[in-house]
C-alpha cells in the first residue's frame, strides 16, 4: 500500500466530518414535498417526546428545574418543526433566487429563524407557563383510581401578605391532604372536607415563580392525586 494513500486518524476524522456536514445541509435543505413531511414529522415527534419525557421527570422530581429547558425546546419544536420546513426554508431558497434584496434575506431568514427559535427556548424555559408544564404524574396516579376532585385555589393579600386558599369540591375517598413546595413539607389537612390556607412566605421559588404540590392520600399513605399549581397562575378571590 502506498504511503500517500494511508490517511492519518486525524484526517479521516476531519473527511468524516466534513462529509457528515455536507449530508446533513443537503438533508437540510432538501425541499421536495416528501422531505418536508418526512422532516416535519420527525421533528415533531422528536418535539413530542422531548417535551412529554421533560414534564414526567419533573412531576417525580420537582427540583430538577433544568428540565424547563428541554421541555420547552421539545414543546416548541413541535409548533416550529413543520413551520421552518415547510414555510421558512422554501421561502428562504426562493428569495435567493430572487433580485438583490431578497437574495440577502433569503440566505440569512432560515439561520434567523433559529436564532429566534433558540431565544424562544431560552426565555420560555426561564419562565414556563401553564401550557408546557403538564403534570403528567397526577394523571397517572389518578387514572386507576374513582377519586377524581377538583382543586380550587384563589389568592388574596391580607396585612401585606399574599394567602392562597385551597379546597377540594369533593373529600369522598381521600383521608388526608399534604402540601408540599420546594421538596418540603408545608402542611397536612386531616380533616374534611380538605379546606386549606397556605402563605406566600411557605412556598419555595423554582425557577423563579413560586410553587407548590397537593398530594391527596388514602388511609395507608399512598397519592391517590397529586395536583402542582404556581402561585402566578392562581386567580384572585
Amino acid at each position: 500500500m502506498n504511503e500517500d494513500t494511508v490517511q492519518s486518524p486525524g484526517a479521516w476524522v476531519a473527511g468524516s466530518l466534513r462529509d457528515a456536514w455536507r449530508t446533513m445541509r443537503s438533508v437540510y435543505y432538501a425541499n421536495s414535498l416528501s422531505w418536508r413531511f418526512l422532516k416535519s414529522g420527525a421533528l415533531v415527534f422528536l418535539g413530542f417526546f422531548l417535551w412529554s419525557a421533560s414534564n414526567l421527570l419533573l412531576s417525580y422530581q420537582p427540583t430538577w428545574t433544568w428540565l424547563h429547558y428541554p421541555m420547552s425546546y421539545g414543546f416548541l419544536l413541535i409548533l416550529y418543526g413543520p413551520v421552518h420546513h415547510f414555510l421558512v426554508i422554501p421561502l428562504g431558497i426562493r428569495w435567493r433566487r430572487g433580485s438583490d434584496g431578497p437574495t440577502r434575506i433569503g440566505r440569512r431568514l432560515p439561520t434567523a429563524g433559529l436564532a429566534l427559535f433558540l431565544v424562544a427556548v431560552v426565555v420560555l424555559g426561564t419562565a414556563p407557563t401553564a401550557p408546557v408544564v403538564f403534570d403528567f404524574q397526577s394523571s397517572l396516579e389518578g387514572a386507576g383510581a374513582d377519586v377524581d376532585p377538583d382543586l380550587l385555589c384563589t389568592q388574596s393579600a391580607a396585612s401585606g401578605e399574599t394567602v392562597v386558599h385551597c379546597h377540594l369540591t369533593e373529600s369522598e375517598g381521600v383521608d388526608h391532604v399534604v402540601v408540599m413546595s420546594g421538596g418540603e413539607r408545608v402542611t397536612v389537612d386531616r380533616d374534611p372536607p380538605f379546606d386549606f390556607d397556605v402563605s406566600e412566605r411557605q412556598l419555595t421559588s423554582v425557577t423563579g415563580e413560586k410553587q407548590f404540590q397537593v398530594l391527596l392520600k388514602d388511609a395507608d399513605g399512598d397519592t391517590i392525586r397529586r395536583y402542582t399549581r404556581t402561585l402566578s397562575m392562581v386567580p384572585e378571590g
